[in-house]
């Protein structure tokens, strides 16, 4: 049984680094709420768990906690392509995201539904973990020592800043973003003055930012209690700092970033912690995935679509390695998770069935153990051909394609639900299809028919498919050909499943039934 390696690596090389088992090894991820969540988001906590769950079998005694830290004091840049509401939103642009109306009217603030999204899938998965709201820190004054630091060592932190931004930016480069106390924005007011000994900066409401526009208003403002912000590579090594952090993820585009944030950390006073950097995420066309945009598949659309353990599985794989993922490809994801919970039902520790569970705080008797082997793919070929709309239904044909489905009937009523609701989805998204029969096919339909009616209820798939390339190859005709017309005869596509298989699903009855009323509309 195969091993998933690199998270037992990495907890060994954190167990290396962390001497003391008496103090407690802290895990951070971060997420920021400027649009719904996206696979990227969840990627980072589930991943991180892994290592978390490999720590714990490698040194029982270890103390571990895991911090989800959401960064909702940040300004809304920019209106996502996929929310409601973009014109109330565009009024906006530039305030912290905890300040801004919910444009789904379910909470109290767009970040407070964006992060309401991720906890729920999260806890839908069972995890364990600790919230931490970036503007909470800030306004209770959790974060008033790490400012302070940052204010202690201004000139360090900016000698290090500003090699890494162009030239004429740096003049009115500062780590403090005030919110103006006049127009409320974040990005638009700018520091004029820093008063170090009372902690304390001026500043100039005059920064136009694209879509919004600066008040104008000058005042002074203390950097404490909630009244002004770090930018965020200086806000990660604050969070580093003010918490201890021992262990984060990161992609690889925040390579640099993670670099700038470990040297101010050590400026401040505190430890970088042990860093890892994984391969983005790219949708079917390979193309970033992106809360602005929201393409790939965000976490809604895998809690309606898949089971809950598909997604783990996905993430188990190698993080080095860019991962495709979307919704054309979703059924072949979710089949690679139900290979592994055929091949891997058993309790040795770091095989992707052991991390599955422990991530999910499962019992390992509870994790799914499936004997039969009807795919995801399979199901949704049927469906979607049937326009099938009846998971009872489908479940019957499941049931009769393998018998064992009967050994696994939670499991497959659970994927059978989200086949029919994956079909529905993509009915509303698919295109036309308009089919033009050519006639010479009609008299091979008849023959299959003909060899339909002769076949038992319980036909062998395999027979019906040899038959239809036979016909086609006895006439001198192409036997794909002949398959691309029977997709358009019976189904209305111009492709679909193996049909002898498909023919067995149905079950002579009701594949001579579907054959027949095709054949007529044809013969008119």
């Amino acid at each position: 049984m195969a091993q998933i390696s690199w998270p037992k690596q990495e907890a060994e090389k954190i167990l290396k680094a962390h001497s003391s088992l008496d103090q407690e090894i802290l895990f951070e991820t971060g997420f920021g709420p400027s649009g719904l969540p996206h696979l990227g988001t969840f990627a980072e906590v589930a991943r991180t768990l892994f290592v978390v769950e490999a720590v714990k079998q490698l040194e029982p005694k270890a103390k571990t906690r895991l911090l989800v830290f959401c960064d909702d004091l940040d300004g809304l840049r920019a209106v996502p392509e996929n929310l409601p509401q973009a014109e109330l939103l565009s009024k906006h642009l530039g305030e912290p995201l905890s300040g801004i109306p919910d444009p789904f009217g379910e909470e109290s603030s767009f970040s407070a539904y964006m992060n309401g999204q991720l906890r729920k899938f999260l806890d839908g998965f069972g995890f364990d973990y600790e919230y931490r709201s970036s503007t909470a820190c800030y306004q209770s004054g959790e974060f008033d020592s790490g400012l302070k630091a940052v204010m202690d060592h201004y000139d360090a932190i900016r000698d290090l800043f500003i090699q890494t931004i162009a030239s004429e930016k740096r003049a009115a480069w500062s780590p403090f973003f005030v919110i103006c106390e006049q127009c409320g924005k974040i990005y638009s007011a700018r520091v004029t003055e820093v008063d170090r000994a009372n902690y304390e900066v001026a500043y100039h409401c005059d920064l136009d930012g694209k879509g919004f526009q600066a008040c104008g208003y000058q005042g002074k403002s203390s950097i404490l209690g909630g009244r002004a912000k770090v930018g965020w590579k200086v806000d990660w090594a604050l969070r580093w700092f003010v918490f201890g952090v021992d262990y984060e993820m990161y992609g690889k585009d925040l390579m640099e970033s993670a670099g700038l944030s470990a040297k101010i950390c050590r400026v401040l006073g505190g430890k970088a912690p042990t860093p890892y950097k994984y391969e983005l995420f790219l949708d079917e066309t390979g193309a970033k995935i992106s809360k602005k945009i929201g393409n790939g598949i965000n976490m809604e659309q895998w809690m309606r679509f898949a089971p809950l353990g598909a997604l783990l599985s996905f993430l188990l794989g190698n993080p080095n390695k860019a991962k495709k993922m979307g919704m054309p490809i979703l059924p072949r994801l979710i089949d690679e998770y139900m290979q592994v919970a055929r091949s891997e039902a058993s309790a040795e520790p770091f095989c992707a069935a052991w991390f599955i569970a422990k991530t999910r705080r499962q019992p390992l008797r509870e994790a799914p153990e499936i004997r039969s082997e009807v795919s995801f793919g399979l199901l949704y070929n049927v469906a979607e051909s049937l326009n099938l709309n009846d998971a009872g239904l489908l479940f019957d044909y499941a049931r009769k394609y393998d018998p064992r489905v009967e050994e696994d009937v939670e499991f497959y009523r659970e994927i059978t639900a989200k086949v029919v609701s994956l079909v529905e989805d993509a009915a509303l998204r698919a295109g036309s299809f308009e089919f033009r029969p050519d006639p010479a096919f009609v008299p091979l339909f008849r023959e299959l028919v003909a060899f339909l009616e002769a076949q038992p209820e319980t036909m062998e798939g395999d027979q019906v498919q040899t038959k239809i390339f036979s016909l086609a190859k006895e006439a001198g005709r192409n036997p794909r050909e002949f398959f691309a017309f029977l997709y358009g005869a019976l189904l209305g596509k111009d492709q679909g499943p193996k049909l002898g298989p498909f023919f067995a699903i149905l079950g002579q009855e009701a594949a001579l039934a579907k054959c027949r009323v095709a054949l007529a509309k044809l013969e008119v």
